[in-house]
């Protein structure tokens, strides 16, 4: 029933309003694999800051590895030549403790630069257990978490959120707004109106309760 003007503008309403609807519904789509396609970006980059440490632990390796065999031809070399021997003809503990130094430095350098590439090694393991738990949440799928647990955003939640924040943001500016209003020298009187009367108020507390306390005082004495 009405006129074709009325139908018209009733009809024109209903398709505005369900333009916006599917409008909101396909907005709420792109907002969560925009969001989506962030949280991957963000574990890619996770992924490869690990993986970049990762390599700057084990640049040292191939180093330690070259003086770890530097140490062990330098022992076979000093096993091999007559150094021992020409200690070994000094008499006393000299010649002793020179043939014991000149054998066990180059093991101990070896040694040592062994455990220097274990703890590289330890860092490289660390680090890399690290990009791989990054790079695993590259592959979630998160259509089967739910709504709780959900990594990716749920845009009607985030509106919450952000309205939630601006309220609490208005208050607290309120609150501030109407301290400093309230200690303005235009409320002064307001002020000095409200302080005797909690004075007033104070004091005849004060009162009933001295008169409470001689009234037990008299029944007190009373009864003993």
């Amino acid at each position: 029933p009405g006129a074709l003007a009325t139908k018209c503008i009733v009809v024109a309403a209903l398709a505005a309003a369900q333009s916006a609807f599917f409008l909101a519904q396909a907005e709420s789509v792109m907002a969560r694999a925009t969001d989506a396609v962030a949280l991957k970006a963000r574990s890619a980059a996770v992924c490869d800051t690990y993986a970049n440490q990762g390599a700057r632990s084990a640049a040292v390796l191939p180093f330690t590895s070259a003086l770890s065999a530097f140490c062990a031809a330098a022992t076979a070399a000093v096993v091999e030549l007559p150094w021992l021997e020409s200690l070994a003809t000094l008499s006393g503990p000299v010649g002793t403790t020179g043939q014991v130094a000149l054998v066990s430095v180059f093991p101990t350098l070896g040694a040592m630069f062994a455990a220097a590439a274990s703890v590289s090694k330890a860092r490289c393991e660390v680090d890399a257990e690290a990009a791989s738990q990054a790079a695993s949440t590259l592959a979630l799928e998160y259509d089967k978490y739910d709504a709780e647990e959900d990594p990716v955003l749920n845009p009607f939640r985030g509106v919450v959120d952000l309205i939630r924040i601006t309220a609490k943001n208005g208050i607290k500016v309120a609150r501030g707004r109407s301290k400093k209003l309230l200690s303005s020298k235009a409320f002064a009187p307001l002020r000095a109106f409200l302080k005797i009367l909690r004075k007033l108020g104070r004091r005849g507390g004060s009162k009933k309760n001295e008169g409470n306390g001689g009234e037990v005082a008299t029944a007190t004495v009373l009864y003993s």
